[in-house]
């Protein structure tokens, strides 16, 4: 039996991970993630699973274990801007705020020094779809059903199964009683809440099911709140090799693996047949990865437009450059990677349609017209 999944045994790494870095414990965490030099689950770093406020770093800044707060910040991925989740007690906390409230002034000095954590702008649109993993292709979403098992996915889980499976099982099973969509409810919005306070709130306040939805796609659609584009960023930053996500990107990990069920199988937004089109402006490095039969998956969320008009790049979003690229996106073949129609529950109405991460196309044709580069797609099926 092939493995598609590992989320049953993450599950129990990053809950062991965590204990053990709140022991003080670190040969067992070294264990776990390795050293820069030699790195294992580097990619767990900045997790802060359910029933846990404090990240590994916030534990090494409480214990003034300058050796190991240099440890870690020795690796790239490792977030030094990382929040504790929100509390009756407290705000969410940075881990020089936990050094000054502790009066450790030597481990706050290490924590100032040095470069932040890279937001990736320049990061490739789109993955390969030749050897593509959704265990590692969409790895927000796994780490965060890992990182918060219980809250989504309380039963085991089988390892056989693709991620799509076990999406739609959460799903089925989040149906069942209020006290599932409930406590999945909770999760996000306190997870949310060190991203964006206002967003925390909209989600929290849902006294249905169906408000809960509502207020997900809401919520990703309020520009002046930017969650469209922190949403995006953090699942452009997926790789199916070195990828370790940000403190923020696990913030959102909850929410962001709402919204993809949403997309996949809330009924009431229909999925769309017809063409649309998506225009980016992008590198011309970038740009010359979309070539004719070649076959890709895009990370992140995507919209695209009915009307080739109303298909204008989002500036605050995505990928930069000076090429403007135009896709124009067949969308006839049956898959659950079809576009969705949001327009009922989004704060705007641009003719905009949606496709779950990790939708898979394949280039049809390319050429250049009047300075813009136009490529044709067409949508995989599963």
């Amino acid at each position: 039996m092939s493995e598609k999944n590992f989320i049953e045994k993450e599950s129990k790494i990053i809950n062991n991970l965590l204990l053990c870095a709140k022991q003080g414990k670190w040969a067992d965490v070294w264990k776990v993630i390795g050293t820069s030099s030699k790195p294992a689950k580097f990619y767990l770093i900045n997790v802060i699973p359910e029933q846990r406020r404090w990240g590994i770093l916030h534990q090494a800044v409480y214990w003034n274990a300058a050796d190991a707060v240099r440890q870690l910040l020795s690796f790239p991925s490792c977030d030094r801007e990382l929040k504790t989740k929100l509390c009756d007690e407290t705000e969410p906390s940075t881990p020089v705020e936990v050094a000054v409230s502790k009066s450790h002034d030597d481990v706050k000095k290490l924590l100032l020094k040095g470069r932040k954590i890279s937001d990736d702008t320049d990061v490739p649109t789109y993955q390969p779809y030749a050897y593509y993993s959704e265990q590692w292709g969409l790895g927000l979403l796994t780490i965060t059903l890992a990182a918060y098992k219980n809250t989504f996915h309380p039963a085991p889980i089988d390892s056989s199964k693709d991620v799509l499976s076990i999406l739609r099982d959460i799903w089925t099973d989040m149906q069942a009683s209020a006290e599932r969509w409930t406590t999945i409810r909770d999760t996000v919005a306190d997870a949310v809440y060190a991203v964006c306070i206002e967003n925390s709130k909209h989600v929290k306040k849902s006294k249905s099911l169906d408000e809960f939805c509502k207020s997900v796609i809401m919520t990703y659609t309020l520009e002046k709140n930017y969650m469209y584009t922190f949403l995006n960023m953090a699942f452009r930053r997926q790789k199916q090799d070195g990828y370790a996500p940000t403190g923020q990107d696990m913030g959102l990990g909850p929410y962001a693996v709402v919204y993809q069920m949403l997309l996949l199988f809330w009924p009431k937004i229909q999925k769309e047949t017809a063409t649309t089109y998506r225009r980016m402006l992008l590198t011309e490095a970038d740009s010359q990865k979309y070539q004719v039969d070649t076959m890709f998956v895009w990370q992140s969320i995507v919209f695209s437009s009915t009307h080739l008009q109303k298909a204008i790049p989002f500036p605050t979003c995505g990928a930069s450059g000076e090429q403007s690229v135009i896709f124009t996106i067949d969308n006839r073949t049956s898959s659950p990677w079809q576009p969705r129609n949001i327009e009922a529950f989004a704060t705007y109405v641009e003719k905009e349609r949606t496709y779950p991460a990790g939708a898979r196309f394949v280039v049809t044709s390319r050429a250049v017209k009047n300075g813009d580069v136009h490529v044709g797609l067409r949508l995989l099926g599963k």
